[in-house]
C-alpha cells in the first residue's frame, strides 16, 4: 500500500486520499487446514523420535522436508493466493493487488474497454494493463465500481457526470445533473462516437500553440469544427489525469454558435486582404497551417478569439466570437512541450 501511495503521488503530484479497499470474501476449505495440522502431527512425532521419547524410527528427516512442501508450503500458497487480490477505488483510479501484495494502478480515464462475463467478472482493459475482477467474491458494495464504469460510458451506455464520495470505510456515487445547455449536450453526444473524451469549456486550460489545422468543417451555419493534429492540455484540465501538461493525439475543437467572423490574408509586404466575414469563409483556412498565436477573451456570455496561422511564409489572421468550445480527443500521448520549460 505504501508503494501505491508513493506511485500515485509521483504521477499526480498529490497524495492518495479518499479511497476504498474491497477485500476478497473467500472461505478456505477445511481440508487445507487439516493438511497443515497433519504436517505438525508428523513433525511432533519426528521430534519425539529424535529425543528418544518414543522408540520407533519410522520418520527420517528427508520425509519431513517433502511433507513440509506438500502439507505446509502448498496450502500456505493456496491461502495466500485466495486472500490477495484486493481492489482499491479512488476518485480517479482503480488499483488491484497482485500475488506479491503490490498494487497495480489504472487511471479511470485510461480505461479502453470493459466487458462483463457470464460469471459476473469484469474484464477491464487499459492502455497497458488488464484487470479481471470477479465481483461475487467481493463485498456487495463493490457494485459501485460497475456503476462508475457505466457512468464513464462503458457497457454501451452514454457517459454521465458523477461524483464519488468517500467517508470512513464507505463509498457512494452520485449522478450529477449536466450543467450545460441542451445544444451543448447534443453536440457532446454527437462526437462521443469519434472521441473517447469530449468536454465542453475549460478553454484557458487548453493550448493550441504550434497545433496543425488538418481541416475546418461546418456542422451548420453556427457550429464550426477545427480538426487538429493535437492539442496540449494543462494539468487542471478535467480529462487530464496526469496532473501535468499533456499532449493529445488527433483532436477536434468545436466552436459553438460562431459569429462576427473576419479572416484575413497577410502578405509578406504587410498588405492585408479580407477573405470574408461569413462562417462559411472559415473553410478558407489553409490546411496544414500551424497556429502561432491565440488570444481568447471573455465578453459577457460569449468569447472572442484572435488566431494567427502560418504555413511557410503564408500568414492568416482569424477572428470570431463564439459561445462555447468543446474539445475532443482519444489519448494523452506524452508530456506537453512547455511543461518543463
Amino acid at each position: 500500500m505504501n508503494g501505491l501511495m508513493r506511485k500515485y503521488l509521483k504521477i499526480t503530484k498529490r497524495p492518495l486520499a479518499g479511497y476504498k479497499i474491497f477485500e476478497k470474501q473467500v472461505k478456505i476449505p477445511k481440508k487445507i487446514y487439516l493438511a497443515m495440522a497433519l504436517f505438525f502431527l508428523v513433525l511432533t512425532y519426528y521430534l519425539l523420535e529424535s529425543f528418544g521419547v518414543v522408540a520407533t524410527e519410522w520418520i527420517v528427516l528427508p520425509y519431513i522436508g517433502f511433507l513440509a512442501l506438500v502439507l505446509l508450503g502448498v496450502p500456505l500458497l493456496y491461502i495466500h493466493r485466495k486472500k490477495t487480490g484486493s481492489v482499491l477505488l479512488t476518485h480517479d483510479a482503480i488499483a488491484k493487488q497482485t500475488f506479491f501484495r503490490r498494487y497495480k494502478l489504472m487511471f479511470i480515464n485510461n480505461i479502453r474497454k470493459v466487458r462483463q462475463t457470464r460469471k459476473n467478472a469484469l474484464i477491464i482493459k487499459g492502455k497497458r494493463r488488464r484487470f479481471k475482477i470477479a465481483m461475487p467474491i467481493y463485498p456487495h458494495d463493490i457494485n459501485v465500481l460497475k456503476t462508475l464504469l457505466s457512468y464513464e460510458g462503458h457497457f454501451k451506455q452514454k457517459k454521465k457526470p458523477y461524483k464519488l464520495f468517500f467517508e470512513g470505510n464507505d463509498v457512494e456515487i452520485q449522478e450529477l445533473a449536466p450543467s450545460r445547455d441542451s445544444v451543448t449536450s447534443r453536440l457532446v453526444e454527437r462526437f462521443h462516437d469519434d472521441y473517447r473524451h469530449v468536454t465542453p469549456g475549460f478553454i484557458h486550460d487548453v493550448s493550441f500553440y504550434n497545433t496543425e489545422v488538418s481541416r475546418v468543417r461546418h456542422i451548420d451555419q453556427k457550429h464550426v469544427v477545427f480538426l487538429l493534429d493535437r492539442v496540449d492540455l494543462k494539468g487542471d484540465y478535467p480529462e487530464n489525469t496526469f496532473y501535468e501538461s499533456m499532449m493529445t493525439d488527433n483532436a477536434m475543437a468545436l466552436f459553438q454558435d460562431v459569429s462576427h467572423v473576419e479572416i484575413f490574408k497577410i502578405a509578406k509586404n504587410g498588405d492585408i486582404e479580407l477573405l470574408g466575414t461569413s462562417v462559411a469563409t472559415l473553410k478558407k483556412i489553409s490546411r496544414g497551417a500551424l497556429v502561432s498565436e491565440t488570444n481568447f477573451q471573455q465578453s459577457g456570455e460569449r468569447m472572442s478569439t484572435d488566431m494567427v496561422l502560418m504555413q511557410g511564409t503564408k500568414k492568416q489572421r482569424v477572428r470570431f466570437t463564439f459561445k462555447e468550445i468543446i474539445i475532443g480527443f482519444n489519448e494523452l500521448k506524452k508530456t506537453a512541450w512547455f511543461e518543463n520549460s
